[in-house]
């Protein structure tokens, strides 16, 4: 929860946007995000366990779900005024290459899905797998989106950025 008082109290410092790209599959990785959210979230719906309850399967989980968040919390610091929830380009937008993003092109994806891991792991519930299923395919493919946004806009320059980093996971994809 305090993750997410945080991220949005830092939504209103962003930039003003330029150029917003919402279309119909944009705005639904937004919503897939949120639901996935909610599905992990909301006990009700538990399901079997899946994974058992063993403390070092949790203490794993633990320290994935903390590094996940250090990571998107970082990258989302570092990225500063120019970060928004919709794919957009903020005044005086600058691409960014150091920091999270010299790890990955897309580090606040990347960090919150390490934290899903590494919830899943804890809460070991069918609905963990299916709300980290939704998260991560939403993710990845908003990703994609931004992609096509930034090549659009950066040109050569983001070309040779996606030569030198991967996009979600170092030097894998």
């Amino acid at each position: 929860m305090l993750i997410m008082t945080v991220w949005l109290a830092l939504a209103f410092e962003s930039n003003e946007p330029v150029e917003i790209k919402r279309d119909r599959r944009s705005d639904f990785t937004v919503w897939i995000v949120g639901i996935g959210w909610l599905v992990l979230l909301l006990p009700r719906f538990n399901g079997p366990q899946l994974i058992p309850r063993i403390m070092l399967i949790r203490i794993i989980g633990c320290v994935l779900t903390i590094t996940g968040f250090a990571f998107a919390l970082w990258a989302r610091f570092y990225l500063g005024k120019n970060w928004d929830a919709f794919i957009s380009l903020k005044l005086h937008h600058k691409l960014v290459r150091t920091g999270p993003y010299a790890v990955v092109r897309h580090p606040i994806y990347s960090g919150f899905m390490i934290a899903l891991v590494g919830t899943t792991l804890n809460f070991g519930h069918l609905r963990s797998f299916v709300a980290a299923a939704m998260v991560i395919l939403a993710w990845a493919y908003k990703s994609k989106l931004e992609e096509t946004f930034m090549r659009n806009h950066f040109g050569m320059e983001y070309e040779h950025y996606c030569k030198d980093v991967k996009r979600l996971i170092p030097k894998i994809w």
